[in-house]
């Protein structure tokens, strides 16, 4: 038996367990989409080896082919689908799937049509090498600063994009005919790239699972489960960074310090449930007022901070006591009651990238205890920190 037939076995094996592994993963990891997907592509992988290897027992060499065509693209194919839809990349699948079929119809032409051996056994390779290219982009503009497990992934799919399309290059030199010198030169490339190649697309692939599984987790460890908001830790972790940032980029930032008013009354009169009905409700509509980029913490019990940055001083200042009437507004409802909800507001400028965070929230929690002493539902501003 030949080299080859051992590698088509060990591809084949090594698709059926990575098709199996993403398919646990799919299972235990809150049966992301894109994990399905995956064990789909490689279980497509399995089935082109397998019908490779089976090869000599097809009556008709065209249908062999085709069958091995359409898993190697489908493999491609769903691979980039599920990349897509973890990165949630706005790319219309319906156009890959248009081209997909627009390059099958044309190697089925050129193989039982039109023979022309060296575009029958190229095309496909060459789409396939668009898809490789295209993950790689979804891959790395997937966020600001990729995870080492991306930049992995990405340079693995360009890598064995430009081998293939070495391969197909080769390829297509043959011609109308098969010419054995560059049969053989491709037949090397391509068993030298495709299992080097596809287990390393796996692996890194695995790690990008697991680094979005641990950026989860992060973000769970970071988040106050009754109101989704930052917790104090969170707060403290990210707060000082994005202060430093912001004040980098020639913002105006400034520091909410906020609690709402007589909350211990609210919980008497209408049960904990309904306090935490209450901090629920009032989070939604103070968050409905943020930009993206604002940090919202819930600091303990019905205490909250914000971290704001604003092109000018006087927008920042401004905008406590927008969350103020926002807040002020409407009643609450629980229970078919209405519950009035207002909160004091402490703000502090900052305009300092050296200021501690946590000195910040301690001058906005006494100019919080001022608003408090002048009579509730007002903003109190604490002296600019220089």
């Amino acid at each position: 038996m030949s080299p080859i037939f051992f590698i088509l076995i060990t591809l084949l094996l090594t698709s059926i367990v990575w098709s199996v592994i993403f398919l646990m993963a799919w299972y235990t990891l809150g049966k992301k989409l894109y994990a399905l997907f995956w064990a789909s592509a490689f279980m497509c992988s399995a089935c082109q080896w397998g019908t490779i290897l089976l090869q000599p027992y097809f009556e008709s060499d065209v249908t062999y082919w085709m069958l091995a065509v359409s898993f190697s693209m489908a493999s491609v194919l769903l691979g980039t689908w599920g990349h897509c839809i973890r990165t949630r990349c706005p790319i219309n699948m319906n156009y890959l799937l248009a081209f997909a079929v627009i390059t099958f119809a044309a190697v089925y032409y050129f193989k039982a049509v039109n023979v022309h051996v060296g575009l029958n056994m190229s095309l496909y390779i060459y789409y396939d090498i668009i898809l490789l290219f295209i993950n790689a982009i979804i891959i790395l503009k997937h966020k600001p600063k990729s995870l080492p497990a991306e930049i992995g992934a990405a340079v693995t799919y360009t890598v064995c994009g430009l081998c293939l399309f070495i391969a197909a290059t080769i390829a297509l030199m043959q011609g109308a005919q098969v010419n054995q010198a560059y049969l053989d030169l491709y037949i090397l490339i391509n068993f030298i790239t495709v299992p080097t190649a596809h287990v390393g697309m796996a692996v890194f692939i695995i790690f990008i699972m697991a680094s979005d599984l641990a950026q989860e987790m992060q973000k769970l460890a970071m988040t106050d489960v009754l109101t989704q908001c930052v917790n104090r830790r969170g707060f403290y972790e990210i707060g000082q960074q994005k202060l430093e940032t912001q004040l980098s980029c020639e913002q105006h930032v400034s520091l909410i310090y906020w609690d709402i008013d007589s909350f211990k009354n609210i919980n008497d009169e209408y049960g904990h449930a309904g306090g935490d009905e209450v901090l629920i409700q009032a989070t939604k509509r103070v968050r409905a007022c943020l930009n993206k980029d604002d940090i919202f913490a819930r600091i303990g019990g019905e205490e909250f901070v914000i971290l704001i940055a604003r092109d000018s001083e006087l927008k920042a200042k401004q905008f406590a006591d927008t969350l103020r009437t926002t807040l002020a507004s409407k009643p609450i409802e629980y229970k078919q009651q209405c519950i009035d909800v207002t909160a004091s507001f402490g703000v502090i400028s900052i305009k300092c990238a050296t200021t501690q965070i946590d000195k910040a929230i301690d001058l906005a929690d006494k100019a919080l205890y001022i608003a408090k002493h002048e009579g509730k539902n007002k903003v109190a501003y604490a002296v600019p920190l220089n």
